[in-house]
């Protein structure tokens, strides 16, 4: 077994330095000290290792300070400008030296990196994890530096003339102009290929790209940057070595290359230097200057140089799931590659046969993409929970036109740069590459089994998972079956896991899934079966809960089917989020209340089950617990006012869902004479004014009030008036914009336990012992 390269080596160990941070573990006192090893070759890697985790203490933020409703921010624009909607988020040095991540209207000039503005905002400390396996947005920031998000209330205004690379910032701008002469979606897909500005690609397309496997296609990265530099330079050395002048006086290669080198760099900061371009280019100018240098390259070290230039001056780039993804596939092409082509029974063909020509790069690409894909395999589990089934052969089909689209659309960035005009003839000959990799995309997508839905096995499985499929390519025999079963269980076992131990442990389990602005509750009965009530949704754009926060949970709880779905009213805010639920799980019965639904609310339904209807007075066991419907007569009710009105019995404990009720319908229950006193009780309408009237409120009587309200939402949710008067009957009021809230009942009683223990599996057969 060759030992790794020295370099690579190094690398390694000053990342596990940087794991060592963000896992929360502090450097030990003896790490400064540690550092003169690194003149040391055998104790290089222990220097290198207490470096990383040394330099990604130092770079963590201060502790944030609290909520500021109104500042004038001044101070430099720290990185590339990326779009957020109809917004843009950068981060911003403050004359204070605190470091902001800054979301902002545009200016008319568009903003670059180097940029001194001045804007008013309103800053807060960034929110940890909103559901149990969540991500973690504060251990992001704070990783990176970044003590508080803002949102700025008016376009930055400079306050010195625009940076000087303000131009490639305009540059793409008037990419993005040019571009709406094709269709919207091939429009937004060259404006994200041609220059990283994912701003025009829709929902749907990028849904259709990370169910396909071709995601990588969309963010550009060093398949781009390796089609744009290298492809640059060794079309120069190819011209070069035809000018006889040229070539009989200087070297081709060298030549190429030194023209290569600056335009990696003007290429990485044009695209929007994400980390997966700037390791790549850190790597092709590696691999340039060693060109320049005569010094042969080495793929371990050129990986092992990016990680560590990346890493030194970013260590919280680490937490960015597209520098780990791009760091495990290029892990994944270094250490497998070769031997996967290796076992493919098909020897290599002689070099300038026709098989060579074509053959062998079909054999090499299907080799290339089977390491890819399995050394990613595990990121992609932790990160977004799928593993796309079809992913091997739509990047046979989609990698191939995916290359020469970028191609075209770097040629037609440049000239759009120059003159807009001069790119339309380029972007419609990207238009037929675009309509057929939308078509692979699309068709790979498609099908019901094209995602593997998957929990997030942590950051810790997930390692040892990565790790042990970069081993294949070094062992032999037993070792590498039990290293591909240790992979192999690392991600497909978590989930069934904390399925099981739930059913173990025979309670009844609550969680008010913190979903933004609207309602979510789902009830693990005593038999381990699963029941959502509500669903979430966005309402106007932003991101969809269902797919955001349910699905994912769903998915790390082991929940694979729904046995009941639960609509207390199609509002927006409550039946969005079923969509994505319903497309990830097998959903078998719906019970619905509220009136007809809008059309939106409409073709959701239309995605689950036909509705039942459940009367007030009527109730209906399931699993050990009993679901009765308690509401009044919904005549002449408004639409919240008629939501069903839920009331969970598990034994003598009981949780009551009253849906959007107001003072009418809150009423209408009361009149209808049915049980309302409850333990637990979902504030209804998110604590409006109007809600949790006295009557209401004394019928019910609980010990904890749950509300369910988006964090800093428009509407001023909760009220602090019906927040009093939960309080007044005794209640402990608990938020969802705090973070999602989980009980267990044992029969008798509720009690609170820590949302995050719900993934531990350890944990959950723990709270067995409770009774």
């Amino acid at each position: 077994m060759r030992p790794p390269a020295p370099l690579a080596l190094l690398a390694l160990a000053f990342l596990l330095g940087v794991v060592a941070d963000a896992a929360g573990l502090r450097p030990p006192p003896w790490a400064p000290a540690a550092l003169p090893l690194a003149a040391s070759p055998p104790l290089a890697p222990l220097a290198f290792g207490a470096a990383g985790w040394l330099v990604a203490g130092a770079a963590r933020a201060r502790p944030a300070r609290a909520a500021t409703d109104r500042l004038e921010l001044q101070g430099r624009v720290l990185n590339v400008p990326a779009a957020a909607g109809d917004r843009v988020r950068f981060t911003l040095l403050d004359r204070s030296g605190e470091l902001l991540d800054l979301v902002a209207p545009p200016p008319a000039w568009p903003l670059a990196a180097g940029d001194l503005v001045r804007v008013p905002a309103r800053a807060w400390p960034p929110p940890g994890p909103r559901n149990p396996g969540a991500f973690d947005q504060a251990a992001r920031l704070e990783a990176l530096g970044l003590g508080r998000q803002a949102e700025a209330l008016l376009p930055p205004v400079r306050l010195a003339p625009p940076s000087p690379l303000a131009w490639l910032e305009r540059g793409r701008q008037r990419f993005a102009e040019a571009a709406v002469a094709l269709p919207p979606r091939e429009a937004g897909l060259v404006r994200a290929i041609g220059t990283g500005d994912r701003g025009g690609l829709d929902a749907a397309t990028n849904d259709s790209f990370a169910r396909s496997g071709l995601a990588h296609v969309l963010s550009v990265s060093g398949l781009h940057l390796v089609v744009v530099a290298a492809g640059l330079e060794r079309l120069l050395r190819g011209a070069l070595l035809r000018l006889e002048p040229i070539a009989s006086r200087w070297d081709a290669r060298r030549g190429a290359a030194l023209i290569a080198l600056p335009v990696t760099v003007a290429y990485t900061l044009a695209t929007g230097a994400s980390y997966p371009v700037v390791r790549a280019a850190i790597g092709g100018a590696a691999a340039f200057a060693g060109t320049l240098l005569d010094r042969e390259g080495s793929a371990a070290n050129a990986l092992g140089l990016a990680t560590l230039a990346v890493l030194a001056v970013e260590p919280g780039s680490l937490l960015d799931p597209s520098l780990q993804l791009t760091l495990a596939s290029v892990a994944g092409l270094v250490a497998l590659a070769t031997p996967i082509r290796g076992a493919i029974p098909v020897a290599r063909p002689p070099a300038g046969s026709w098989r060579a020509r074509l053959v062998e790069p079909i054999l090499g690409g299907l080799a290339a993409t089977l390491a890819a894909s399995l050394a990613t395999a595990p990121v992609l589990a932790l990160q977004f929970r799928r593993l796309p089934a079809l992913g091997i052969l739509s990047n046979l089909a989609g990698v191939p036109i995916g290359t020469a689209l970028t191609a075209v659309t770097a040629l037609a960035a440049v000239a759009a740069a120059v003159a807009p005009p001069l790119a339309t003839p380029l972007l419609w000959l990207c238009r037929p590459l675009a309509s057929a990799l939308l078509l692979v995309s699309d068709l790979a997508a498609a099908p019901a089994f094209a995602v593997i839905g998957v929990a997030s096995p942590g950051p810790l499985l997930a390692g040892v998972a990565c790790g042990a499929v970069l081993l294949l390519g070094r062992l032999t025999g037993a070792l590498r079956w039990t290293a591909a079963l240790v992979a192999v269980a690392a991600v497909a076992l978590p989930g069934p896991l904390r399925q099981a131990a739930a059913r173990l442990r025979g309670q009844l389990e609550v969680v008010s899934v913190s979903v933004g602005q609207g309602d979510a509750t789902l009830l693990r009965l005593p038999d381990g079966e699963a029941v959502l009530v509500d669903g979430g949704g966005a309402i106007g754009p932003g991101p969809d809960p269902g797919a955001r926060d349910l699905v994912p949970l769903l998915r790390d709880l082991g929940v694979t089917r729904l046995s009941l779905v639960v609509l207390s009213h199609p509002h927006p805010d409550h039946v969005l989020g079923l969509a994505a639920v319903a497309r990830a799980v097998r959903i078998d019965r719906l019970v619905a209340g509220g009136g007809a639904p809008d059309e939106a609310a409409a073709a959701v339904l239309a995605l689950l089950p036909p509705a039942e209807r459940l009367p007030p007075g009527r109730s209906l066991a399931l699993g050990g617990v009993l679901l009765e419907s308690v509401g009044g007569r919904l005549e002449g009710l408004e639409e919240n006012d008629a939501s069903l009105v839920l009331r969970i019995v598990h034994g003598e404990a009981a949780l009551l869902l009253p849906g959007d009720l107001e003072a009418r319908g809150e009423a209408a229950a009361l009149a209808g004479g049915h049980p309302l006193a409850a333990e637990v009780v979902k504030v209804p309408h998110h604590g409006s004014r109007g809600s949790s009237t006295a009557p209401f409120v004394a019928a019910v009587h609980p010990r904890l009030a749950i509300v369910s309200v988006g964090a800093r939402n428009r509407y001023g949710f909760p009220h602090p008036e019906a927040l009093a008067r939960w309080r007044g009957a005794g209640a402990t009021c608990l938020r969802t914009d705090e973070g999602a809230i989980r009980l267990l009942s044992d029969g008798h009683r509720f009690r609170q336990v820590p949302a995050g223990d719900a993934l531990d599996v350890l944990a959950v057969l723990r709270e067995r012992e409770w009774r």
